[in-house]
Protein backbone atom coordinates (compact mmCIF):
# COMPACT_ATOMS: atom_id res chain seq x y z
CA UNK A 1 0.00 0.00 0.00
CA UNK A 2 1.25 3.87 -1.05
CA UNK A 3 2.93 4.93 2.78
CA UNK A 4 0.76 8.00 2.12
CA UNK A 5 -2.71 5.70 2.17
CA UNK A 6 -4.75 4.15 4.56
CA UNK A 7 -7.47 1.40 5.10
CA UNK A 8 -9.76 1.40 7.76
CA UNK A 9 -13.28 -0.15 8.53
CA UNK A 10 -14.46 -0.10 4.34
CA UNK A 11 -12.51 3.15 4.41
CA UNK A 12 -9.64 3.71 1.50
CA UNK A 13 -7.97 7.14 2.13
CA UNK A 14 -4.80 8.88 0.54
CA UNK A 15 -3.25 12.33 0.67
CA UNK A 16 -1.56 13.69 -1.92
CA UNK A 17 -0.75 16.73 -3.92
CA UNK A 18 -2.06 17.01 -7.58
CA UNK A 19 -0.36 16.40 -10.67
CA UNK A 20 -0.19 18.90 -13.13
CA UNK A 21 -2.15 16.60 -15.60
CA UNK A 22 -5.49 16.95 -13.50
CA UNK A 23 -5.24 21.00 -14.87
CA UNK A 24 -7.78 22.36 -16.21
CA UNK A 25 -6.43 25.56 -19.23
CA UNK A 26 -6.17 28.22 -16.30
CA UNK A 27 -3.50 25.67 -14.05
CA UNK A 28 -6.37 24.76 -11.65
CA UNK A 29 -7.72 21.17 -10.63
CA UNK A 30 -11.79 21.36 -11.75
CA UNK A 31 -14.39 18.23 -13.03
CA UNK A 32 -11.79 16.75 -15.20
CA UNK A 33 -8.90 16.50 -12.62
CA UNK A 34 -11.35 15.03 -9.74
CA UNK A 35 -12.67 12.75 -12.41
CA UNK A 36 -8.69 11.71 -13.09
CA UNK A 37 -8.17 10.78 -9.11
CA UNK A 38 -11.44 9.30 -8.67
CA UNK A 39 -10.46 6.71 -11.19
CA UNK A 40 -7.22 6.51 -9.46
CA UNK A 41 -8.55 5.83 -5.96
CA UNK A 42 -10.90 3.12 -7.09
CA UNK A 43 -8.39 1.13 -9.24
CA UNK A 44 -5.76 1.75 -6.18
CA UNK A 45 -8.58 0.55 -3.56
CA UNK A 46 -9.49 -2.02 -5.53
CA UNK A 47 -5.79 -3.46 -6.19
CA UNK A 48 -5.76 -3.47 -2.31
CA UNK A 49 -8.70 -6.00 -2.25
CA UNK A 50 -7.07 -8.37 -4.62
CA UNK A 51 -10.01 -7.20 -6.85
CA UNK A 52 -8.13 -4.77 -9.28
CA UNK A 53 -8.24 -5.12 -12.88
CA UNK A 54 -4.38 -5.30 -12.95
CA UNK A 55 -4.40 -8.70 -11.76
CA UNK A 56 -8.37 -9.67 -12.36
CA UNK A 57 -8.11 -10.33 -15.97
CA UNK A 58 -5.13 -12.86 -16.00
CA UNK A 59 -6.91 -14.55 -12.86
CA UNK A 60 -10.25 -14.91 -14.21
CA UNK A 61 -10.42 -13.45 -17.68
CA UNK A 62 -12.78 -10.45 -15.91
CA UNK A 63 -12.25 -6.81 -15.87
CA UNK A 64 -14.73 -4.11 -13.90
CA UNK A 65 -16.93 -2.10 -16.58
CA UNK A 66 -18.25 0.90 -15.41
CA UNK A 67 -21.37 1.41 -15.95
CA UNK A 68 -22.24 4.80 -14.79
CA UNK A 69 -20.30 8.19 -13.66
CA UNK A 70 -21.36 10.91 -11.58
CA UNK A 71 -19.57 13.85 -10.15
CA UNK A 72 -20.15 17.44 -8.31
CA UNK A 73 -17.84 19.77 -7.67
CA UNK A 74 -18.00 22.38 -5.30
CA UNK A 75 -14.60 24.08 -5.50
CA UNK A 76 -11.52 24.24 -7.05
CA UNK A 77 -7.97 23.39 -6.01
CA UNK A 78 -4.29 24.58 -6.82
CA UNK A 79 -0.69 22.40 -7.00
CA UNK A 80 -0.04 24.00 -3.77
CA UNK A 81 -2.72 22.08 -1.88
CA UNK A 82 -2.63 18.85 -0.16
CA UNK A 83 -5.82 16.80 -1.08
CA UNK A 84 -7.64 14.50 1.14
CA UNK A 85 -9.13 11.54 -1.20
CA UNK A 86 -11.43 9.11 0.57
CA UNK A 87 -12.88 6.63 -1.21
CA UNK A 88 -15.52 3.47 -0.28
CA UNK A 89 -17.92 0.23 -1.51
CA UNK A 90 -21.17 0.82 -0.74
CA UNK A 91 -23.19 -1.73 1.29
CA UNK A 92 -24.40 -4.10 -1.80
CA UNK A 93 -27.35 -5.11 -2.67
CA UNK A 94 -26.90 -6.57 -6.09
CA UNK A 95 -25.70 -10.14 -7.09
CA UNK A 96 -24.48 -7.75 -10.09
CA UNK A 97 -23.38 -4.47 -9.29
CA UNK A 98 -21.19 -2.40 -7.16
CA UNK A 99 -21.53 1.31 -5.97
CA UNK A 100 -18.73 3.32 -5.00
CA UNK A 101 -18.62 6.73 -3.07
CA UNK A 102 -15.66 9.22 -3.15
CA UNK A 103 -14.91 12.23 -1.37
CA UNK A 104 -12.04 15.00 -2.42
CA UNK A 105 -11.39 17.61 0.21
CA UNK A 106 -8.83 20.32 1.62
CA UNK A 107 -8.37 22.28 4.86
CA UNK A 108 -11.47 20.22 5.89
CA UNK A 109 -13.70 21.92 2.70
CA UNK A 110 -15.08 19.24 0.62
CA UNK A 111 -14.57 19.99 -3.54
CA UNK A 112 -15.92 17.17 -5.16
CA UNK A 113 -18.13 14.07 -4.09
CA UNK A 114 -18.48 11.40 -6.81
CA UNK A 115 -19.92 7.96 -7.14
CA UNK A 116 -19.41 4.89 -9.63
CA UNK A 117 -21.40 1.92 -10.53
CA UNK A 118 -19.15 -1.04 -11.86
CA UNK A 119 -20.20 -4.83 -12.44
CA UNK A 120 -17.42 -7.29 -13.81
CA UNK A 121 -17.94 -8.28 -17.08
CA UNK A 122 -16.16 -11.68 -19.03
CA UNK A 123 -13.73 -10.01 -21.49
CA UNK A 124 -13.66 -13.19 -23.91
CA UNK A 125 -17.82 -13.72 -23.36
CA UNK A 126 -18.48 -10.31 -23.59
CA UNK A 127 -20.83 -10.35 -20.49
CA UNK A 128 -21.70 -9.77 -17.03
CA UNK A 129 -21.14 -12.52 -14.38
CA UNK A 130 -21.90 -12.21 -11.30
CA UNK A 131 -20.10 -11.10 -7.62
CA UNK A 132 -19.93 -14.26 -6.36
CA UNK A 133 -17.93 -15.63 -9.23
CA UNK A 134 -14.87 -13.08 -8.57
CA UNK A 135 -14.93 -14.36 -4.99
CA UNK A 136 -16.55 -10.74 -3.86
CA UNK A 137 -16.53 -9.94 -0.46
CA UNK A 138 -19.40 -7.56 0.73
CA UNK A 139 -18.04 -7.21 4.28
CA UNK A 140 -15.50 -4.18 1.97
CA UNK A 141 -18.25 -2.29 1.79
CA UNK A 142 -18.76 0.38 4.17
CA UNK A 143 -21.80 2.34 5.11
CA UNK A 144 -21.41 6.00 4.41
CA UNK A 145 -23.73 8.35 2.61
CA UNK A 146 -22.27 10.29 -0.75
CA UNK A 147 -24.77 13.14 -0.85
CA UNK A 148 -25.41 12.63 -4.32
CA UNK A 149 -28.32 10.59 -4.16
CA UNK A 150 -29.49 8.01 -6.92
CA UNK A 151 -28.08 8.26 -10.86
CA UNK A 152 -30.00 10.76 -12.82
CA UNK A 153 -32.43 9.34 -15.72
CA UNK A 154 -30.38 10.63 -18.46
CA UNK A 155 -32.56 10.65 -21.83
CA UNK A 156 -31.40 9.24 -25.00
CA UNK A 157 -33.80 11.41 -27.65
CA UNK A 158 -32.07 12.64 -30.30
CA UNK A 159 -34.29 15.46 -30.39
CA UNK A 160 -33.00 19.14 -30.73
CA UNK A 161 -29.36 17.60 -30.68
CA UNK A 162 -26.86 19.80 -32.09
CA UNK A 163 -23.82 17.83 -33.58
CA UNK A 164 -20.20 18.97 -32.20
CA UNK A 165 -17.44 16.88 -33.72
CA UNK A 166 -16.18 12.79 -34.51
CA UNK A 167 -13.87 11.29 -32.50
CA UNK A 168 -12.14 7.89 -33.68
CA UNK A 169 -11.09 5.51 -31.01
CA UNK A 170 -7.39 5.39 -31.37
CA UNK A 171 -5.03 3.21 -29.32
CA UNK A 172 -4.41 5.91 -26.51
CA UNK A 173 -8.02 5.46 -25.47
CA UNK A 174 -7.54 1.98 -24.94
CA UNK A 175 -7.26 0.12 -21.79
CA UNK A 176 -6.68 -3.43 -20.40
CA UNK A 177 -9.88 -4.19 -21.18
CA UNK A 178 -9.06 -3.50 -25.26
CA UNK A 179 -12.45 -1.05 -24.95
CA UNK A 180 -12.25 3.14 -25.08
CA UNK A 181 -11.22 4.25 -21.30
CA UNK A 182 -14.13 5.82 -19.63
CA UNK A 183 -12.19 8.75 -18.86
CA UNK A 184 -11.34 9.42 -22.15
CA UNK A 185 -15.02 9.75 -22.32
CA UNK A 186 -14.74 12.72 -19.80
CA UNK A 187 -12.34 14.64 -22.55
CA UNK A 188 -14.24 13.81 -25.38
CA UNK A 189 -17.43 15.24 -23.77
CA UNK A 190 -15.71 18.45 -22.54
CA UNK A 191 -14.46 19.22 -25.85
CA UNK A 192 -17.71 19.82 -27.07
CA UNK A 193 -16.99 23.23 -26.09
CA UNK A 194 -14.18 25.93 -26.62
CA UNK A 195 -11.45 27.25 -24.29
CA UNK A 196 -13.20 30.49 -23.99
CA UNK A 197 -16.57 28.72 -22.86
CA UNK A 198 -14.44 27.53 -19.83
CA UNK A 199 -13.11 30.49 -18.95
CA UNK A 200 -16.75 32.08 -18.51
CA UNK A 201 -18.30 28.67 -17.10
CA UNK A 202 -17.80 26.41 -14.05
CA UNK A 203 -18.44 22.79 -14.63
CA UNK A 204 -20.27 21.99 -11.40
CA UNK A 205 -21.34 18.78 -11.80
CA UNK A 206 -21.64 15.86 -14.70
CA UNK A 207 -22.50 12.04 -14.85
CA UNK A 208 -22.02 9.46 -17.81
CA UNK A 209 -23.82 6.64 -18.50
CA UNK A 210 -22.41 3.75 -20.40
CA UNK A 211 -24.48 2.03 -22.93
CA UNK A 212 -22.07 0.43 -25.34
CA UNK A 213 -18.14 -0.03 -25.72
CA UNK A 214 -15.87 1.32 -27.88
CA UNK A 215 -13.70 -0.40 -29.85
CA UNK A 216 -10.13 0.99 -31.48
CA UNK A 217 -11.17 1.91 -35.10
CA UNK A 218 -15.02 3.20 -34.02
CA UNK A 219 -15.85 6.35 -35.20
CA UNK A 220 -18.01 8.21 -32.05
CA UNK A 221 -20.23 11.28 -33.28
CA UNK A 222 -20.93 13.71 -30.66
CA UNK A 223 -24.27 15.94 -29.62
CA UNK A 224 -25.26 18.32 -27.74
CA UNK A 225 -28.91 19.35 -26.23
CA UNK A 226 -29.94 22.13 -23.92
CA UNK A 227 -32.02 21.01 -21.64
CA UNK A 228 -35.07 23.37 -20.00
CA UNK A 229 -35.23 21.85 -16.29
CA UNK A 230 -32.38 22.21 -13.89
CA UNK A 231 -30.67 19.56 -12.16
CA UNK A 232 -31.81 18.48 -9.04
CA UNK A 233 -31.86 21.17 -6.75
CA UNK A 234 -29.42 23.48 -7.90
CA UNK A 235 -31.28 26.20 -9.64
CA UNK A 236 -29.02 28.83 -10.73
CA UNK A 237 -26.71 25.36 -13.07
CA UNK A 238 -27.59 25.53 -16.40
CA UNK A 239 -27.78 21.46 -17.59
CA UNK A 240 -26.44 20.27 -20.77
CA UNK A 241 -27.48 16.68 -22.31
CA UNK A 242 -24.51 14.69 -23.70
CA UNK A 243 -24.94 11.87 -26.73
CA UNK A 244 -21.89 9.79 -27.88
CA UNK A 245 -23.39 7.07 -30.83
CA UNK A 246 -21.23 5.08 -32.87
CA UNK A 247 -21.22 4.93 -36.70
CA UNK A 248 -23.56 2.08 -36.57
CA UNK A 249 -26.11 4.38 -35.05
CA UNK A 250 -26.02 2.80 -31.20
CA UNK A 251 -25.80 4.83 -28.46
CA UNK A 252 -22.34 4.51 -26.81
CA UNK A 253 -22.85 7.07 -23.99
CA UNK A 254 -25.09 9.56 -22.60
CA UNK A 255 -24.25 12.21 -20.19
CA UNK A 256 -25.56 15.38 -18.56
CA UNK A 257 -22.77 18.32 -17.44
CA UNK A 258 -24.14 21.51 -15.12
CA UNK A 259 -22.74 25.02 -15.28
CA UNK A 260 -23.06 27.96 -13.50
CA UNK A 261 -21.31 31.45 -14.45
CA UNK A 262 -18.07 32.53 -13.47
CA UNK A 263 -18.87 36.24 -11.85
Amino acid sequence: MDENARMEEGLYTQELVPLFRDAEADGLLGIRGYFNLFQDMACAHMHELGIGNDKLVERTGCAWLFTKYKLCAYGRSDFDTKLKLETWIEPVRSPLLVNRGLWVSANGRLLAAGRVESCPFNLKDQKLVRLSDLDFQKEVSCDREDGLGRFTRVGISMEGAEYRFTHTVRYADLDKSQHMNNIKYIDMFLNVFSREFYMTHFVTGMEIQFRNQCFEGDEILVYTVKEKRVWEAQEEDERIRLIAVKGDKTIAATGMITIKDIL
